[in-house]
């Protein structure tokens, strides 16, 4: 069985090799905080901590992206309605002084081209009891929702209360946020992030489509409202062309309009290593605009660490990537005591980003919907059978000294179990039991599932000049009578 998610391959290494002239020139590097960090845990003393927070900022970050809050906001709205969780928040509210006006305040004065991104459909805890992710127009209009029957007939899933563009009361809410928010606040631009969470019409994959000019023309709206205050416009959206019209979102007619400065492609809560950006550019042709290429803090139910950062970036740049947008990374704060910033330098270049050691992963369905590039595991691996996964590899990341490949999900005492590389047998080292090649932060709430049994880890050794760049293909042979389940494959490289 050939488990393929890579049909855009010749794109990539085509782009890498476009990209090596012009390697030397740094990329732009988005970091995108969704606020609640820091606005949400705010001292007594607002000002000290957003200046740690501006102060800590790596300089190879061009652009700063904040975002204003979800349902609920953290600046003082006249429009919406502010975040009821956030106690310290609501005290320098009522004293008249605005933190998150500060901060932007801040970043400008350090120097960092400063966006407000606004997430067009925050649905976390949509039935919170406190409602504190309630937006406004969904308490005065309860059916402007994109699938009232679902969240009737009690399906859970958070994306049936997104609210619904193709109704006048949204999008006339949402412009007066946002141009509140273009008022009230000096920045340099606006991300429209439709991938905060990706539903935004109701109806069938053809009727989600047909109503598509109603996002159009609220993104043209926006574009006005922007163009007269003299500020950009980015929109962060599905990795594919395909992905983009089963939300709606018509991003070519975007670009040849003119409605768009730039494209931000991205997976909901996961990480492409590899995306079909080039297929992308060829979709907007004359009418191209930078894109950059984005990624959630995980990769399948793996946390980042600094070597798979590294990785993905050096595979969105061998894909033809402009620039780099890092999603939620300050949300770390949340899990561990210091946002690790330092892992972002270097991510500016092609060359640096490659800097080994580094981690991919074969794609994994975590999180993946119908909109998103398909995930190969986990995998079932019938008896006597195999599967073949796809493993490319950036020009950037060879050649290396050291390499190793790691398949969690089969157990140690399988011992007709076989993992080939490009049809070469891999040593097996069954002394070897850790589930991961380099450090990865589990925190005591974390969902269940995120480390591999020891016993089920199986760590394989060969040797790195096997590998090429670009296509490789890894072969998983189950030599026994039962099937076995593949969970993940790590590659490290040294």
């Amino acid at each position: 069985m050939k488990l393929s998610t890579h049909p855009f391959s010749f794109f990539i290494f085509l782009a890498a090799l476009v990209l090596t002239a012009e390697a030397a020139a740094p990329k732009r590097i988005l970091l995108d905080n969704d606020g609640n960090g820091t606005l949400g845990t705010l001292s007594t003393d607002f000002r000290r901590d957003i200046d740690e927070v501006v102060a800590a900022c790596p300089p190879n970050v061009t652009t700063y992206l904040l975002c204003p809050g979800a349902g609920r906001y953290y600046y003082p709205t006249k429009v919406g309605e502010t975040d009821p969780r956030h106690k310290q928040l609501a005290l320098e509210h009522a004293a008249g002084r605005d933190p998150f006006g500060y901060f932007l305040e801040k970043l400008r004065a350090s120097g960092k081209e400063t966006f407000v991104t606004v997430r067009m459909n925050d649905v976390h805890n949509p039935t919170a009891a406190d409602e504190w992710n309630l937006p406004k127009v969904r308490r005065e209009h309860p059916d402007v929702i994109v699938d009232a029957a679902a969240v009737a007939r009690g399906d859970t899933d958070w994306r049936n209360w997104a609210l619904d563009y193709s109704r006048p009361e949204v999008r006339a809410f949402m412009l007066a946020i946002i141009t509140e928010l273009l008022e009230r606040y000096e920045f340099d631009g606006m991300q429209l992030d439709w991938m905060r969470f990706p539903r935004h019409l109701s109806g069938n994959r053809d009727e989600v489509w047909a109503k598509r000019d109603s996002i159009t023309g609220f993104v043209a709206d926006v574009r006005a409202l922007c163009r007269a205050k003299g500020r950009s416009l980015i929109v962060r959206v599905p990795t594919s062309v395909a992905g983009c019209a089963i939300l709606g979102l018509d991003v070519v007619t975007w670009a040849q309009r003119g409605l768009v400065d730039a494209i931000s492609t991205a997976h909901f809560l996961n990480t492409d290593f590899f995306q079909p950006i080039a297929e992308l550019r060829t979709a907007l042709g004359a009418h191209a605009v930078p894109i950059y290429g984005g990624f959630d803090i995980e990769h399948g139910a793996q946390r980042h660490s600094a070597q798979s950062m590294r990785a993905a970036v050096t595979g969105l740049y061998a894909s033809g990537a402009d620039g780099i947008n890092i999603f939620n990374f300050p949300c770390w704060i949340e899990k561990i005591g210091a946002v690790p910033y330092d892992w972002l330098l270097g991510l500016e270049s092609p060359e640096t980003a490659a800097r080994k050691p580094l981690l991919f992963s074969v794609p994994t369905t975590r999180f993946r919907r119908a909109y998103e590039l398909p995930g190969l595991l986990p995998a079932k691996l019938p008896a006597g059978g195999l599967v073949q996964l796809p493993l490319p590899v950036p020009p950037a990341a060879l050649p290396a000294s050291r390499a190793r490949i790691l398949v969690t999900g089969v157990p140690h005492e399988a011992s007709d179990f076989e993992v080939k590389l490009n049809g070469r047998p891999l040593e097996w080292l069954p002394h070897q039991k850790s589930p991961e090649l380099f450090v990865e932060f589990i925190g005591p709430g974390d969902l269940p599932g995120r480390r591999a049994a020891p016993e089920a880890s199986r760590t394989y050794r060969f040797d790195p000049a096997l590998l090429r760049a670009g296509e490789n293909t890894l072969e998983l042979v189950n030599g026994a009578g039962a099937e076995m389940d593949v969970l993940t494959v790590n590659l490290g490289l040294w």
